[in-house]
């Protein structure tokens, strides 16, 4: 609900604070007092577009604050909070709007700013005003859907449904993406054939490429390797001058005297001999060297041909061999997928065809429950408009066929004929403001269980009545109040008599400049506005006259008839 209105520099508003109450707030003036002023301002506040003929002579710029407290938003407006990034503030929800003297405009909602497409939404989503087109959640065709759902009961079935077409059209476009890639298909399909029989046919193995470079090592370094070894094993045990097998027997044999001498000697002699059968296995395997190292010629070029294979195949496939072996595992499993496209493609063209149907068949039972809420619902408005002084109405809920889509196959749209013998036209083509604000609370006062919208703002609504139509208005006003905070601009004493709290709108002159205020009126100050409104002037007959209709004024609502879910109208 509007629990704050604050308004600076604005028209004829130099500054100006109101506290709304909860249920019926009426606000009354004398012409030209600047009731008008208010509605534009809160406009503003909501979204309504800016003008620099808004702000008060003198003045750099002019601000309006709208303080909403809103304890269970609706699932639309905490998304657009989100999206916007703005969060809810002990339940608060603040909409700013600053209009500076040059046109320009800011808004911001809890201090953040926003643009004005996004106050304009969140403005939708808090407030209805009736009596111009803003801000009117009704005349807006998918509302109209949505509450016609939830009259009708059925709309978890339209939520489910919805649901069910956004899986259906994800099926759908990855059969045509699936579809338009045959070709490609096809050409990437020969490829990866050519990919895998190149590699294939190289026969790799993991540790091959590591084995090759150690063989291309011995092979380049074969004549070094033949030299060096052979002059090790001469060293060791060929060498005619001073071979080291030699050295070593006579060590032996000095040894084999001093252990004679001296038994202390056998274990160096033992050592001595162990080393010399050391040596002589090493010159052993030395001359196994000397006579295997040479090589075949072409083995060079064998080994260097298989490692240039290995090192083009990196360069397409991967970094060593065991990338290029996962390559070939990964083009063989693309491969397989792309030569069972058929097998795929009938697969999902049969999950689409089965969802479809079960999808169609919701569309179709949806479509029933909602054609046959509407006649009820038509119903039911119809008699409201009567009872509010519209006796020529017509209402009727026009739901045509469609395609299937996320809203199932009705495409629904309120209909009205203001007048005996006007064709049904669209609501939103309604433009009187008188007709359209007893339209709208005909209408809020049938939908107010399904409506989330919690402020209503009927301005004109007043036009052209009086007498019976009049105090029918006020009834219908304070039993929507019970539901939701009602706002009403009037002219007519019968209307402002029952709200729960009544502001008066006042022009004035102070210093030579001309200003509007609003005054909440409690007392004495009520029975003098309630009789201004009778008659045009407070006097003793028009005083008695608004002291009883005030203490008349508290409407009994009753209750819903039991086992009733949808009848939300009751006459008074």
């Amino acid at each position: 609900m509007l629990e704050v209105f604050q308004i600076r520099n604005y028209a004829l508003i130099d500054a100006l604070d109101i506290e709304f109450q909860p249920g019926f707030n009426a606000i009354t003036g004398e012409t030209g007092a600047g009731k008008s002023i208010l509605v534009g301002a809160l406009g503003l506040a909501l979204g309504a577009r800016a003008s620099a003929d808004s702000v008060r002579n003198g003045a750099e710029h002019a601000t309006v604050e709208a303080v909403f407290r809103v304890v269970t938003p609706s699932q639309q407006l905490t998304e657009l909070l989100l999206e916007a990034g703005v969060s809810l503030d002990d339940d608060l929800l603040i909409l700013s709007r600053t209009v500076s003297s040059d046109g320009r405009s800011r808004a911001q909602v809890n201090g953040k700013l926003v643009t004005i497409t996004t106050l304009a939404a969140i403005g939708d989503e808090l407030v209805d005003l009736h009596g111009q087109h803003e801000h009117q959640s009704l005349l807006r065709v998918e509302c109209q859907l949505a509450l016609l759902d939830a009259f009708s009961g059925t709309t978890e079935a339209a939520q489910t449904l919805s649901e069910c077409m956004t899986r259906l059209n994800k099926i759908q476009r990855e059969i045509e993406a699936f579809e338009s890639d045959d070709r490609d298909h096809a050409r990437q399909a020969d490829f990866l054939r050519y990919e895998i029989s190149e590699i294939d046919a190289a026969a790799l193995t993991p540790l091959e490429e590591k084995e090759l470079r150690s063989r291309l090592h011995l092979i380049n370094h074969a004549e070094n390797i033949y030299t060096l070894a052979n002059t090790a094993y001469n060293a060791l045990y060929e060498s005619e001058l001073n071979a080291a097998i030699d050295s070593i027997d006579s060590a032996l044999n000095a040894l084999d005297d001093l252990s004679e001498i001296d038994a202390q000697f056998t274990a160096l002699r033992t050592q001595v001999a162990e080393g010399r059968a050391c040596i002589e296995n090493a010159a052993e395997d030395l001359r196994a060297h000397t006579c295997h190292v040479e090589f075949d010629p072409n083995e060079l070029d064998t080994v260097n041909a298989r490692l240039s294979l290995i090192g083009d195949l990196k360069r397409k496939y991967g970094s060593d061999i065991t990338a290029v072996l996962a390559y070939r595992d990964k083009a063989k499993a693309t491969l397989a997928g792309y030569e069972n496209h058929d097998e795929t493609l009938d697969t999902m063209r049969a999950a689409h065809k089965s969802l479809f149907a079960s999808t169609m068949k919701k569309a179709k039972t949806l479509s029933r429950q909602r054609k046959k809420a509407a006649k009820d619902m038509d119903t039911q408005v119809m008699e409201t408009l009567q009872s509010l002084d519209m006796r020529g109405a017509r209402f009727s809920t026009q739901i045509e066929t469609t395609s299937l889509c996320g809203n199932g196959i009705d495409k629904v749209a309120f209909m009205l004929s203001a007048n005996t013998g006007e064709a049904l036209k669209p609501l939103r083509l309604v433009a009187s403001g008188g007709e359209i604000s007893r339209i709208m609370l005909a209408l809020k006062s049938v939908f107010a269980d399904q409506d989330p919208v919690s402020t209503l703002i009927f301005d004109e609504i007043d036009a052209g009545i009086g007498g019976a139509t009049a105090r029918r208005i006020a009834e219908k006003m304070v039993l929507l109040s019970t539901q939701r905070q009602v706002l009403c601009i009037t002219h007519l004493a019968q209307i402002a008599a029952p709200a729960t709290a009544h502001y008066a709108v006042i022009k004035f002159t102070e210093d030579g400049r001309t200003g509007t205020r609003i005054e909440r009126l409690n007392g004495k100050q009520r029975e003098q506005e309630i009789a201004r409104l009778l008659d045009g002037s407070v006097s003793t007959v028009s005083l008695k006259h608004a002291r009883a209709l005030l203490a008349e004024s508290t409407c009994k609502v009753p209750k819903k008839k039991k086992g009733s879910k949808k009848q939300c109208v009751v006459d008074l």
